[in-house]
């Protein structure tokens, strides 16, 4: 299969609020544009709810028309940190309000309670799905980039330009009798990603750019920082993977079930029949057993590296642990398929304990989806 590239001579970067064009994807505007690409940035919202890092302008928080027009302005003086090449629309037949967010009883970011019927959110993606498509049929992009599916950290705003921005690409491909730009998504830490983006001169502008917003983004001399106590460096790179604009791609949990499950049982079944086989000419060479390890924790190795979240093999480790359990328990014919011998105690329990640790390990990445700043990969 051939590499992924976003290379894009036209290219429409749909966020929700200003910002996040930098925050996010500031080195691919910075490289893109020094490529000589056209980029359109079309912004959802005037960031009307956002934080203010700022004491003096604090006054700003709850003044809604107020804090658009500073984010606004704050946006325009961002972009031209970028040069002259990339071009801005706000969406909107009508002027989207940023939604907000909470944080719910779990940690994770939600919908305000007492959410504005003006707010992007209670637009419902259909209707912000018409915006993006008349820009899609305006300006004829190779490739559209907004969050994943899960709105990046998961602000409310995100998912909803996500599921716009997917709706808004199929409407477009049925029209263009299925040609249409690629849809790549933002890759957050942790998932796998096919391009990374950023070097040393794109940093400079991406922190430039960045502190044009100084309102909501907090700057120091090596990186910024959202929240307190988490910093980024301006030259960590920004990470992307193409995606399916296609709904069905979120039945893929469901399809991941219907494979895990029985490779689980098939990877308990097969190395509980191989552990106790010897080498021919040696009674003490487990032979058996050390195939059966290896291809346990080779698969699990596979299933972390290739797979974009650790769900897989949960599933499979899961399956398999038990059916190594149930296969240890005495058969109804008075049969032991894993004996308690030395060989069977280091398979019934060492095969689960290397699954735990390939789980537990905190990364494990190929080469090409560690962080870099060398540019594309």
């Amino acid at each position: 299969m051939a590499k992924a590239t976003l290379n894009a001579k036209r290219i429409l970067l749909v966020h929700a609020h200003p910002d996040d064009e930098s925050l996010f994807t500031g080195h691919l505007i910075a490289e893109r544009l020094a490529a000589g690409a056209e980029v359109l940035l079309l912004t959802l919202t005037r960031g009307e709810r956002g934080r203010v890092k700022l004491d003096e302008i604090k006054s700003l928080e709850g003044r809604l028309e107020s804090m658009g027009h500073f984010r606004s302005n704050e946006l325009l003086n961002a972009l031209k940190e970028y040069g002259p090449g990339v071009k801005h629309k706000f969406a909107g037949t009508r002027a989207y309000l940023d939604s907000g967010m909470r944080v719910n009883l779990f940690g994770r970011a939600a919908k305000p309670r007492d959410l504005d019927e003006m707010s992007l959110t209670a637009a419902g993606s259909q209707v912000i799905a018409d915006d993006i498509l008349a820009e899609l049929k305006s300006f004829k992009p190779d490739a559209v980039v907004t969050y994943n599916a899960k709105g990046g950290y998961g602000h409310p705003d995100h998912v909803v330009a996500h599921r716009a921005t997917a709706s808004a690409l199929r409407q477009y491909a049925r029209a263009r009798r299925g040609r249409a730009p690629q849809f790549w998504v933002i890759a957050e830490p942790g998932e796998r990603a096919e391009v990374s983006v950023g070097n040393a001169e794109t940093a400079k502008i991406k922190r430039a750019a960045l502190e044009a917003h100084a309102s909501q983004v907090s700057i120091s001399r090596e990186g910024y920082s959202l929240v307190e106590g988490k910093e980024t460096r301006f030259d960590a790179p920004e990470r992307f993977r193409r995606t399916n604009p296609n709904p069905l791609v979120m039945l893929s949990p469901l399809v991941t079930i219907f494979w895990a499950i029985p490779l689980g049982v098939l990877m308990g079944l097969a190395g509980t029949l191989m552990h106790q086989v010897r080498a021919q000419n040696s009674e003490h060479t487990p032979i058996g057993l050390i195939v059966a390890l290896i291809s346990v924790g080779a698969l699990a190795l596979a299933l972390r590296l290739l797979r974009s979240s650790r769900g897989a093999l949960y599933l499979t480790s899961i399956t398999f642990g038990i059916t190594v359990f149930t296969l240890a328990q005495r058969q109804a014919g008075g049969e032991v398929l894993i004996p308690s011998n030395d060989v069977g105690t280091i398979w019934a329990y060492g095969s689960i304990i290397l699954c735990a640790v390939i789980i537990l390990f905190p990364q494990i990445r190929p080469a090409i989806w560690r962080k870099s700043a060398s540019g594309h990969q």
